[in-house]
């Protein structure tokens, strides 16, 4: 298990590391910290020659490859595998290629953050890397997990969680929500529907299809999870897909809201196209993204 942490010092990046740090991984895990950093553009032209900009780039390296170190103790403490990154370069781009250069399984990472290692997640890092990791990215709001909210739309995305955890095993025993929301009666449907032309008869049997797999994909989703050590209860919503989820997380005390990257193609993809986005900016939990395609599939992947 290769887990990719980045870290900059600030409280939102300690909670990711106190959430790593804090969990049951597998005898063999290694957890790569990592920090990226930018040297300073000196407008003025006094930064002198480039020797100057050579001592100036490994002292800045040595500094933050001993705070990275001891950032990282209470992992070693734990009896975890660590290795450490430094790296230069703008932080999102740093993140998503080392994840595929080290082939981690995991990224792990703060909210945001503006510490003492150079300001490396600053605001939509965390977004950005969820929206272009070759893995599955867990943003931490909380270094704790009682509970999880699971949202499936039947997706092949959410098709994976299961496979995810249980590879894992990280939240074996933890007890589960599954929630899918069926796409809502009303103005808001017809419209969205008008699109295909389909004419009231067909609308009312769309409506009643749609409801129909949304129920069959949580009652399928809670009982895979269930198969592989985390008991899940299904549940069926019908509303807005981003704000039912965010209310369920809230109303059940999840701590982590687990959900695949895209939703489904055809008339639902209208409504859920930016569903995990809105719920990795909005939620008040740590959120979970799975991935899907060649690179996130725990199948296709080597241990």
């Amino acid at each position: 298990m290769k887990i990719l942490l980045p870290l900059d010092g600030s409280p939102p990046s300690i909670i990711a590391r106190d959430l790593v740090a804090g969990l049951p991984w597998a005898d063999g895990t290694v957890v790569h910290l990592l920090v990226a950093y930018q040297l300073p553009i000196d407008w003025a032209g006094g930064m002198g020659s480039t020797t100057d900009w050579v001592d100036v780039e490994d002292s800045t390296r040595h500094t933050l490859e001993e705070e990275l170190r001891t950032l990282g103790a209470p992992l070693t403490e734990r009896g975890l595998a660590v290795e450490l990154h430094v790296q230069r370069g703008r932080p999102a781009t740093v993140i998503t290629e080392a994840a595929h250069e080290l082939g981690a399984d995991l990224i792990v990472t703060g909210s945001r953050g503006r510490g003492q290692l150079r300001s490396m997640l600053l605001g939509s890092v965390a977004a950005e890397v969820a929206a272009h990791a070759p893995c599955p990215v867990l943003v931490a709001r909380d270094a704790n997990v009682h509970r999880l909210l699971v949202a499936t739309d039947g997706s092949s995305h959410a098709r994976l969680i299961p496979e995810w955890l249980e590879r894992w095993g990280i939240f074996r025993g933890i007890p589960a929500d599954v929630v899918a929301v069926s796409i809502p009666d009303g103005p808001a449907f017809e419209l969205m529907v008008s699109l295909y032309t389909l004419g009231d008869e067909r609308l009312a049997n769309q409506r009643r299809e749609l409801k129909a797999k949304s129920g069959a994909d949580a009652d399928e989703m809670a009982r895979r999870l269930t198969d592989v050590g985390v008991p899940a209860t299904p549940h069926l919503h019908t509303g807005d897909v981003s704000a039912e989820i965010l209310a369920a997380a809230q109303d059940r005390g999840a701590d982590l809201i687990v959900t695949g990257s895209r939703g489904l193609d055809t008339i639902e993809r209208l409504l859920l196209g930016s569903v995990a986005r809105n719920v990795l900016m909005h939620a008040r939990c740590s959120v979970l993204i799975v991935r899907t395609g060649a690179d996130a599939d725990p199948s296709r992947r080597e241990s």
